[in-house]
């Protein structure tokens, strides 16, 4: 364990907020932290009693298959901290089950500062993609009153028209209109990764492929750990579903939720049917 003071007496807080730290894409935190990074993170996870961290800090190309099931073996509950580089998505996406916050490789030290102060003032970590139990359940339940609500309007208001059936070909053709706008404005301007992943996992449900965290990313046309926030998000919401691949312990693939698949559906058969589509 090692002790980091910090420069200013007045702010250390009065309990040292406990860290492990796993693999190197991490500095340590500049203030008083008590930090534990062991050669062999596996050994120091089996060995863990209740509530050893207050949080963990792990390099997303340091995520195995192995350290993912003994975190949530050990650990499923404190706050995991990522740092996360363009190509752990895979990596990333073993743990998403898991209070997870993902932030740059090489990481701001302004931002993991604000990340561990909001440890040491709530025993948690705070991320826009992460939800309490209570409000996680109170916001599946409007996502589904909404959903159920708009399939509802739109069967009553178009009950008689004869609209093409919604194909992958055709979403894809819609995806790639979407992205020919970025040939004339800055792609910022219509930055909207929950929706493209939406259609790219719509396509893919028709086209009978699986699409795995990396893939999904892809898709979401942003930066990769902005993609993974999105894909937590959304996990956390019931709108996606995570499962592990059989075939392959090192990713997981992601899937549309049946409420959000029902959804989804309706919206596009609404969509790509509207005159001149």
């Amino acid at each position: 364990m090692h002790d980091y003071a910090l420069p200013d007496p007045d702010t250390i807080t009065a309990i040292p907020v406990r860290l492990l730290m796993i693999g190197t894409g991490f500095i340590h935190p500049g203030r008083k932290y008590q930090v534990e990074q062991p050669a062999d993170a596996l050994a120091a996870l089996a060995a863990a009693g209740p509530h050893r961290w207050d949080a963990i800090l792990i390099d997303g190309a340091a995520i195995t298959p192995a350290i993912a099931s003994a975190l949530r073996a050990a650990a499923p509950t404190t706050p995991l901290i990522i740092a996360a580089g363009d190509h752990d998505a895979d990596q990333v996406g073993l743990v998403l089950d898991l209070p997870v916050t993902v932030t740059e490789r090489p990481v701001n030290p302004a931002r993991l500062e604000n990340l561990l102060a909001e440890v040491a003032l709530s025993s948690g970590v705070a991320d826009g993609g992460s939800f309490a139990a209570d409000e996680r359940i109170m916001a599946l339940q409007r996502d589904a009153e909404r959903m159920t609500a708009a399939i509802s309007e739109l069967a009553r208001q178009h009950p008689t028209i004869e609209n093409r059936p919604v194909t992958a070909a055709r979403i894809r053709a819609h995806l790639r209109a979407r992205r020919l706008r970025e040939r004339f404005f800055n792609p910022e301007l219509f930055a909207d990764p929950a929706w493209d992943m939406l259609l790219d996992l719509g396509a893919s449900r028709l086209e009978g492929r699986k699409v795995s965290v990396s893939s999904l990313c892809i898709a979401a046309a942003v930066p990769t750990t902005t993609a993974l926030r999105w894909v937590k998000a959304l996990v956390d919401r019931g709108i996606f579903e995570r499962e592990s691949d059989p075939d392959d312990a090192r990713r997981a693939f992601i899937h549309l939720s049946p409420t959000a698949s029902q959804a989804l559906d309706s919206c596009l058969d609404l969509v790509l049917n509207q005159p001149g589509q």
